[in-house]
């Protein structure tokens, strides 16, 4: 009794994801109600999905989110069922391909589409603060120019080595000439949806300043300085911290092995053995493997650290 509302609801919908001519659309007819259904459980996802500037509704994403998820465990499920009948494995083996992998493979595309959105929006940020500086530079000379400040966004824009700050610009300068927006709603909403916390403030500044009638050249100017203040100071922090690697890197993995191999090259000379193993085959392991090891890990460290 229970199933019957089920499978008409399950029919319903597929019939309609039949009547439509897109993907995202189909996606909606299947799985929209399930993602309004369960949307408290995606309230991050859907800050991810404004910080990063993706041309998507929320509905519609989470909508693919089960759409890609479902089609994962039916192909992989069909995969391994082939596989497990092909090559007549048994029944414990055949579990895992035919359920084990389904459920793997499905929590893997799920996980994806789920981490995408706020990667990009960290992606987005470091964009936005590493062209910070220059880009308040640049609006301070518009600004001291005499140029209207519903301009200086649309003059930004043009400039694309700003990155994601001129299309930030972009969307500013389109919601005041394009959807007739009023120039302190374009900052406002802009800078809600900003992934960059410096760069909101900015905007708030700039907002705030417009409101109480304040000097806009002026307050470009101070936030100029002080950005260019702070990415002097960030360097000088960066240089030091580099020069630290450094002498870390000269001292344990350049000295040391090269001291180490020269310990064993005379031991080997002189031979015997240490810690129940030949001296050349210590020096061919040290060698060919740990420091290697050794240096594949720093350059994985210097990659998480250094920008």
């Amino acid at each position: 009794m229970t199933s019957d509302p089920f499978r008409s609801t399950v029919r319903k919908r597929v019939k309609n994801a039949l009547k439509t001519n897109s993907l995202s659309a189909a996606s909606n007819a299947l799985f929209g109600s399930t993602a309004d259904k369960h949307s408290e459980h995606f309230e991050d996802l859907k800050e991810d999905l404004k910080k990063a500037d993706m041309d998507v509704l929320y509905r519609t994403y989470v909508s693919k989110m089960f759409l890609y998820t479902t089609l994962a465990f039916i192909f992989s499920t069909v995969m391994g069922l082939g596989y497990s009948m092909v090559n007549s494995l048994a029944p414990l083996q055949a579990v895992r391909f035919s359920i084990g992998l389904p459920l793997a493979f499905s929590v893997l595309v799920f996980g994806l589409m789920y981490l995408y959105p706020s990667q990009r929006a960290k992606r987005r940020k470091r964009n936005i603060e590493e062209n910070l500086p220059f880009a308040l530079n640049h609006l301070s000379a518009i600004a001291t120019s005499g140029i209207p400040p519903s301009s200086m966004f649309q003059l930004l824009h043009g400039f694309e080595e700003y990155g994601a700050i001129s299309e930030e610009a972009g969307e500013i300068s389109r919601r005041v000439n394009v959807f007739g927006e009023d120039l302190t709603t374009a900052l406002r909403e802009v800078a809600e949806r900003s992934p960059s916390q410096d760069w909101s403030e900015i905007l708030y500044g700039m907002l705030s300043t417009i409101e109480t009638g304040g000097n806009i050249d002026e307050y470009m100017r101070q936030k100029a300085d002080e950005a260019l203040f702070d990415l002097k100071i960030e360097r000088e922090k960066e240089i030091e911290r580099i020069s630290t690697y450094a002498s870390f890197y000269t001292a344990i993995l350049i000295a040391a092995p090269v001291f180490l191999v020269v310990i064993l090259a005379v031991m080997n000379l002189l031979g015997g053995r240490l810690m129940g193993f030949e001296i050349r085959d210590l020096m061919w392991l040290g060698v060919h493997v740990i420091i290697p090891v050794i240096n594949t890990l720093f350059i994985i460290f210097l990659a998480l650290k250094v920008d």
